[in-house]
This record gives C-alpha cells, structure tokens and sequence, in this order.
C-alpha cells in the first residue's frame, strides 16, 4: 500500500515541515549540489522537482539558474512552493500532481531530481513504481536520495521494532537496490554523494540514461 501519510494536504503540516534547522537545510543542499554537479551542465536545463515538499529544493535549483518545475500531492505544499519561489523572483511551474502518475510526456526533463520521498515506501513494488515514473519523464537523468540500511538510525529503528514492536516508518535501501531499480529503464549509475553510512541516514545517487 502506498504511503500517503506524509502528503502536506494542510497548511499545518507544510507550515512546520518548512522548521528545518538551518544547519540541516545546508547539509542537505551541499549534498544535493554534489549530485547535480555530476551532470553535464550543458546537457541540463530543465529541471523536475517531485516532489517538491514545500519547495526548498525548488528555490535552490531556480536559485542556481535551472528552469524549474514541481509537484507534490499535497495542496498546501504547493501553496508554498509558490508562494516562495514568488518571494524570490523566480519563474516556476508548480502543480498538484501523483508523482505515480505525472501529467508529462516521456522525457520531458533533461533532469529529474526525487529528494527524500523513497525511504517512505515499504513495498518494494512501490519504490520500482516510483523510479519507473521517473525515468519515464527524463529524457537524461535521475537524482534520487535514499536511506542507508546501516546507519546508526536505521539501526535503531529495527531494534525498536524488533524489542517493542514500534512501527517503521522509513525503509533504507542499500546502492545495490536502488542500482537494481534503475537498471530496467536502462538508467546506469552515475556516482554518489554519500556521507558516513554509519552516522547518516541520507544518501544520494546520480543516474544517466544509457546513450
């Protein structure tokens, strides 16, 4: 079954997704940065965004000159989106849209970026169907984070499982899957920006489609 139970639907929960700490919002952007910076510049102008939360990856990509595009499933989130990419002078289209279902023709992007969605699907089903989409509408490229099995977090969160039957509610996935997803839609890895499997959860891969 998919989950839907993070989709930013009310101002609320968008209001108090946006309370990112600074020091955390930085950290994830440089990691994003590293990812981007493996593509040739060249080849990537248009840039989609989904889903884009309440936008700040949105303002970092227009920010950096690409010609944005975001979705996300919630209301609220695009709401913001808008509204802060329209603080900062940058042009975006931002629609309410099923990132299983995207209203978009096959590669359409020169470069499609999926930041922290992932590890929120427990089926593996699920996570194939997701990747699936997004290769379907890059015409190039793929930039999707994921969660690593062996950190410190993850580990935690099984034991919690294991010992007092606590519900998991982000699924790790070790490089090997997430190559293995990509592997049908002929998308090949590009690198990766990784931190300390062990002290970070976040993890980052760039793909490219196969010439």
């Amino acid at each position: 079954m998919l989950n839907y139970d993070r989709v930013k639907s009310d101002p609320v929960s968008a209001e108090l997704y946006t309370q990112r700490r600074p020091a955390k919002h930085r950290f994830e952007m440089q990691m994003v940065a590293e990812a981007m910076g493996m593509l040739p510049a060249n080849k990537v102008s248009r840039v989609l965004d989904a889903p884009c939360g309440v936008g700040r990856l949105s303002l970092w990509l227009g920010q950096k000159g690409y010609q944005v595009t975001a979705v996300d499933l919630g209301e609220a989130a695009v709401k913001r989106t808008r509204e802060v990419l329209a603080e900062h002078d940058i042009a975006a289209e931002v629609r309410c849209q099923d990132i299983f279902k995207l209203q978009y023709a096959n590669a359409e992007f020169d470069a499609v970026i999926c930041f922290r969605l992932l590890h929120h699907f427990a089926n593996p089903a699920d996570q194939q169907a997701l990747i699936a989409e997004l290769c379907r509408v890059a015409s190039g490229y793929v930039v999707v984070s994921y969660f690593s099995p062996y950190s410190i977090t993850s580990l935690r969160r099984k034991l919690r499982k294991l010992l007092r039957g606590t519900p998991v509610k982000q699924y790790p996935n070790s490089l090997a899957d997430v190559v293995a997803m990509f592997k049908p839609h002929q998308f090949n890895l590009l690198g990766t920006v990784q931190r300390s499997g062990f002290l970070h959860s976040l993890q980052v891969a760039a793909f490219a489609r196969q010439a």
